[in-house]
């Protein structure tokens, strides 16, 4: 779409001419602007002051620039209809027929107490300073700004209505009230700082229950769904709670994966096995798991790799249906999500998904950040971590990797190849050499057994990026 050339006519006095006519032409070019000029367009035999109120009310000018000195202010302020006089000046009689948005006065000069010499009509008018040479560059940017219509602060979009308004069952506001707290917390007292963690755990599970499903009977799927859908905002409060620690440079590795390992046994600490029915659980299941991933594509972002590697090399201790606590790897927040794929996937708008439950977490984004692209991505990672540090009973399955947009040539693996990027990712391993690193990264080959049934590729792991001789070799 083309952009609509700016037109303005230039009205000022005889004693600043010249420093007018530099200011012209250099709106002219390179500043893009078609300028009206008498100097330039007023032909001999043709009355100033016609011509100047002509071009004022021509709808073409899109813009009058008043330059104001002290001459300018004095005959402005002296004279009704300019007749006789040999500048080009506004006049109140002129000004007062034209829209006053159309006028912008443009200072050039300023008494001796710094206050600008103005016509005494246009007082009250934003102004442009150009008396100052020191800030001279900023006001004239701040001037073609205006004329081309491209301020530099501009009203954001405006967007939906928070999802929070729309709660119905369940209120978030103590919640909203401890993301506030955090971010206000200056974290020099460690007895508050634990206190606000804990509350916070306890917090998010006392909201998340409210969401789920009966758990004695059988429901539909489109109840399932449904309530999947309303745990939104929550996941949303936890990622600002996770940046706001992160803003806070706290250790954030550390309370991310106790959260989850406490978030995981409250729900099941409140819950009698014996009388549910299993699947039901897997609106929780599938919280835990979205926001684990979402909290990695947040470290990712922030390139928190240390934190990464807390969260991968901790043993969770997780209660089971016997409500004993088991010893797990991080890939036990990884379930395979049967009530939702078995029972709502083929009753959903596009049956023939490869997966429902990672359609839905790549369509919960919360930007800039938490995108397809990113949380399909932190999902990945996850998957060829778990085969890098090779600790866990099993891999990280990432049902997601069919939503990366080049997941065989991954920026972060394809940059290994530089040394530095090397050492910016020894922390993401738990790792001190290039030596241990190649070691962890040479257990990452390609693996076609982790894929989809009805897929063609299968998920690639870090050596479908590099290869292992690559590592290193550049500065």
């Amino acid at each position: 779409m083309a952009l609509t050339t700016p037109k303005v006519f230039i009205s000022y006095s005889w004693a600043v001419a010249d420093k007018v006519y530099e200011l012209a032409e250099r709106l002219v070019n390179p500043g893009g602007v078609d300028v009206v000029l008498d100097k330039w367009d007023l032909v001999e035999g043709n009355d100033k002051y016609a011509f100047m109120e002509q071009t004022v009310n021509n709808p073409e000018i899109t813009r009058v620039l008043i330059i104001c000195d002290k001459t300018y202010a004095q005959k402005a302020n002296s004279r009704t209809g300019g007749v006789g006089d040999k500048t080009i000046i506004i006049s109140p009689e002129v000004y007062g027929k034209v829209k006053q948005e159309k006028f912008i006065p443009i200072v050039f000069e300023t008494d001796e107490d710094g206050k600008p010499f103005v016509p005494a009509y246009i007082k009250s008018t934003m102004y442009i300073d150009l008396s100052n040479e020191e800030n001279y560059e900023s006001q004239y940017e701040k001037l073609l700004r205006n004329l081309h219509g491209k301020p530099e602060h501009r009203k954001p979009k405006l967007s939906a209505p928070p999802e929070w308004l729309n709660e119905e069952d369940v209120s978030l506001s103590a919640i909203r009230d401890l993301i506030k707290q955090v971010k206000g917390h200056n974290g020099s007292n460690s007895s508050k700082t634990n206190s606000l963690i804990r509350r916070a755990s306890e917090e998010f599970s006392l909201a998340l229950k409210l969401f789920g499903l009966p758990l004695n009977e059988t429901v539909s799927g489109d109840f399932v769904l449904k309530q999947i859908d309303a745990t939104k905002p929550l996941r949303d409060y936890f990622l600002d709670y996770i940046e706001a620690l992160i803003n806070k440079d706290m250790l954030v590795g550390d309370i991310a994966s106790e959260h989850f390992e406490r978030l995981h046994n409250n729900i099941i600490d409140s819950i009698d096995l014996t009388q549910c029915y299993p699947n039901n659980l897997e609106i929780y299941h599938h919280f835990i798991w979205e926001s684990f991933v979402c909290t990695v594509a947040l470290f990712l972002h922030y390139e928190k790799y240390e934190e990464i590697n807390k969260m991968l090399v901790r043993t969770y201790f997780l209660k089971e249906k016997t409500n004993s606590e088991v010893a797990n790897s991080f890939t036990a927040f990884r379930r395979h999500f049967e009530l939702i794929e078995n029972r709502c996937k083929p009753n959903c708008g596009n049956p023939k998904l490869l997966t429902l439950a990672g359609d839905i977490a790549t369509k919960r984004e919360k930007k800039p950040i938490i995108k397809q692209e990113s949380i399909a991505n932190a999902d990945l990672i996850l998957y060829q971590m778990s085969c890098a540090l090779e600790s866990q009973p099993y891999k990280w399955f990432p049902i997601l990797y069919i939503y990366c947009s080049s997941p065989y040539r991954s920026t972060i693996w394809t940059r290994l190849k530089s040394k530095k990027h090397c050492e910016k990712l020894f922390p993401l391993f738990g790792v001190n050499s290039f030596s241990e690193l190649k070691k962890l990264i040479g257990r990452c080959e390609y693996d076609k057994q982790y894929k989809y049934d009805n897929a063609f590729n299968g998920a690639p792991n870090i050596l479908s990026s590099i290869k292992l001789e690559e590592i290193g070799t550049m500065n």
